[in-house]
């Protein structure tokens, strides 16, 4: 990309530009299915806007992550829940907080895994393909299901199984929606 091109992209407010159409990838990254394919496009156009700002003169804060660190989780289903929410907002506050593509790419892997290794842990036999794994429901809810499976005695994930008749509908949805996630994007993550 010459310095002309780089100005086409970004116009005279470059460095401003910049700064919104970052914010505004970082919005649609965070609000999309944690899948490293539905990643690609929104990386390549992340990528374009920091070659064009850093060939106009502007530079980019790194911040390095090594790693980020995925939480174990138990089989408890209440504390990997409580575990795995703090986890995911700790995710998006640094993401949201990152104004560059090397460290955005790390945290979008690390996120991707987060998803994968936690929907492991709602496996059931039986795969529906029925579901919409893009339909998050509301934590909230899962919450208030986790509290009234553990009120009838359920506590653990192998009670998910055991307890078949008394887990509430939402847990159910819950685990039909998270493992169809984990067999279509999970596996090979």
């Amino acid at each position: 990309m010459t310095r002309d091109e780089a100005f086409a992209y970004l116009g005279e407010e470059w460095e401003d530009t910049f700064e919104e159409q970052i914010f505004l990838l970082k919005q649609q990254l965070i609000s999309v299915l944690p899948v490293n394919k539905l990643y690609q496009s929104k990386l390549k156009k992340w990528e374009k806007l920091e070659e064009a700002f850093r060939i106009l003169g502007g530079t980019i804060e790194e911040q390095y992550f090594a790693e980020i660190t995925i939480p174990v989780f138990l089989n408890n289903i209440l504390n990997s829940f409580t575990l795995y929410q703090e986890s995911r907002n700790d995710f998006k506050l640094k993401f949201l907080n990152t104004i560059n593509l090397r460290d955005a790419k790390i945290l979008l892997q690390a996120f991707n895994k987060l998803e994968c290794v936690y929907a492991a842990l709602w496996l059931d036999e039986v795969v529906d393909e029925n579901v919409v794994v893009s339909n998050v429901p509301d934590p909230m809810e899962i919450l208030s299901a986790i509290k009234s499976f553990e009120n009838l005695g359920g506590k653990t994930f192998d009670d998910l199984k055991e307890m078949i008749k008394a887990v509430p509908e939402t847990l159910k949805r819950e685990q039909k929606r998270l493992t169809l996630y984990y067999t279509k994007y999970g596996k090979n993550e």
